[in-house]
C-alpha cells in the first residue's frame, strides 16, 4: 500500500551498520530498495494468510496443524504496511527540509489522492462486477472468508466502501473485498499526517507526536469501541512509528538524541522476538488485544527500518538486506498495492473452482495456496500496469 521509491537514495559510506544516516547535499542518494522487498513479502503473506486460513483452516491439521500458527498473522503484515507508509512519507521532509517539516496540505492530499484511490475505486468496481456476473461468488454459508464479502451488491456496503468510511461501520468493514478496509484506514490517515502529526512534531519533537497519535489512536476505543476496532484507529501510533524510524534513520547526532551508539540490530531482533513469544505463548491474549500486540510489531517494525537504513549506508549489507533487495522481490514490491487489491477474489474463484473437482482437504490447501499465489501475481501485475502505473503519472 505504499508507492514504490524512486532510483537513488544516499551512497554507501563508513558508517557503522546500525547507524543513522545523516543527510548531505553532496551525496549522491541512497537507493533503499529494502522497502520494496519488505512490501512485497508483507502482500505475499497476506495472499498466503487468506489463501490457508481464509479458505483452507479446517484442513490444517495433525502435522500441518503448525501451518495455523506460521500463517495466522495477516492482520500483522497489514501493520506492517502502515509503519511502512509513515516511513516513506516522512523521509523526504527529514531528508530534503527538516527545518520546515510543512508540506502543503492541498498538493499532499491531491498527491495521495491520485496515487491510491484510482486502483482502489478500480478494485473495488472489478469486484462489484465479478460478484454481480459469477452467481457461485454471491453464495454465502461456505465456512469461508469470503462469507464475510456478502451480501456485496446492496446500497449501503457500496456508498460506504465509495465514501471510504466502510471502515467504521462494521457490518461493512470486509464486504465486497475485505483487504479494501486498510486503504479506507490509510486514507483517513493521510489527513492526520499534515494537518496534526507535522504540527505537533514540530513543536514538541518525536515524543509529543506520538503523544499526540495515541490520544487519536486510543480514545475512540472508549468513545466506540466497535467502530475502532473496526476501523482499527490505532494504526495511527504505528504511522507515527514509521515517521520516527525516518527522522531517526536519517538524523545527525547533533539533531537527534537517537544515533549509531543505540544497538538497532539487536533492539529489532529483541522486539521481533517479544512478538514471536507473545504470539505463540499467549495467543489468546495476543489476538484479543489488537491494540496492544499492534504497536508492539509497529515498535518492531520500525526498528528494524532503522537497521535496515544503517546496513544500506554501510559496506557490511548483511543477509537480511541482500533478501529483501533480491530482484524478485523488488520487482513484485513494485505492484504490491495492486497484489494487496486484487488477491481475494482471485483466491476466492480458485476455491470454487475447485470444490467441484472434491479433492482431499489437505491437497485443496495446497493447490490453492500454489496456485493462487501464481495467479493472484498474474492479475495484479496486469492490474498494476492498466490501472495502478498510469494513475502514477498523473501526479
Amino acid at each position: 500500500m505504499l508507492e514504490p521509491l524512486g532510483a537513488g537514495e544516499l551512497s554507501p559510506n563508513a558508517l557503522p551498520a546500525d547507524a543513522p544516516v545523516a543527510p548531505k547535499a553532496a551525496r549522491p542518494r541512497l537507493r533503499l530498495a529494502y522497502l520494496d522487498g519488505m512490501r512485497a513479502l508483507a502482500a505475499l503473506y497476506v495472499v498466503a494468510f487468506h489463501s490457508l486460513l481464509g479458505f483452507s483452516r479446517d484442513s490444517l491439521v495433525g502435522r500441518y496443524r503448525f501451518l495455523r500458527a506460521v500463517f495466522g498473522f495477516g492482520h500483522e503484515a497489514v501493520a506492517v504496511f502502515i509503519v511502512l507508509s509513515g516511513y516513506c512519507l516522512m523521509l523526504p521532509l527529514v531528508r530534503e527540509r527538516p527545518e520546515q517539516l510543512a508540506p502543503s496540505f492541498r498538493a499532499f492530499v491531491r498527491r495521495r489522492a491520485l496515487r491510491i484511490l484510482p486502483p482502489y475505486f478500480a478494485a473495488l468496481v472489478g469486484s462489484l462486477l465479478v460478484i454481480y456476473a459469477l452467481a457461485p461468488l454471491r453464495s454465502g454459508n461456505t465456512g469461508t472468508i469470503w462469507d464475510d464479502s456478502l451480501p456485496a451488491l446492496e446500497p449501503g456496503p457500496i456508498l460506504s466502501h465509495v465514501l471510504l468510511v466502510h471502515n467504521w461501520a462494521p457490518e461493512f468493514t470486509h464486504r465486497i473485498n475485505g483487504p479494501l478496509w486498510s486503504v479506507a484506514t490509510e486514507w483517513q490517515i493521510y489527513f492526520f499526517f499534515p494537518l496534526l502529526l507535522l504540527p505537533v512534531w514540530r513543536r514538541f519533537g518525536m515524543p509529543g507526536a506520538l503523544g499526540v497519535a495515541a490520544f487519536f489512536g486510543y480514545v475512540p476505543l472508549l468513545l466506540a469501541p466497535r467502530a475502532a476496532e473496526s476501523a482499527v484507529s490505532w494504526y495511527l501510533v504505528l504511522f507515527t512509528f514509521g515517521m520516527s524510524a525516518a527522522a531517526v534513520g536519517f538524523s545527525s547526532d547533533e539533531r537527534r538524541p537517537l544515533n549509531a551508539a543505540w544497538p538497532w540490530s539487536v533492539i529489532a531482533a529483541a522486539s521481533w522476538a517479544l512478538c514471536g513469544g507473545f504470539a505463540l505463548g499467549a495467543a489468546t491474549i495476543w489476538f484479543r488485544f489488537k491494540p496492544l500486540s499492534d504497536v508492539l510489531v509497529g515498535f518492531a517494525t520500525a526498528a528494524t527500518l532503522v537497521y535496515l537504513t544503517g546496513r544500506a549506508a554501510s559496506e557490511r549489507r548483511g543477509v537480511p538486506l541482500r533478501l529483501l533487495e533480491s530482484k524478485l522481490l523488488v520487482a513484485i514490491g513494485h505492484f504490491s498495492y495492486s497484489l494487496y487489491l486484487t488477491h481475494l477474489p482471485v483466491v476466492a474463484l480458485l476455491w470454487f473452482a475447485l470444490a467441484p473437482l472434491r479433492p482431499s482437504p489437505l491437497l485443496a490447501a495446497w493447490v490453492l495456496l500454489g496456485v493462487s499465489t501464481f495467479a493472484s501475481l498474474g492479475v495484479a501485475y496486469v492490474f498494476h500496469r492498466a490501472i495502478e502505473r498510469p494513475s502514477m503519472a498523473w501526479r
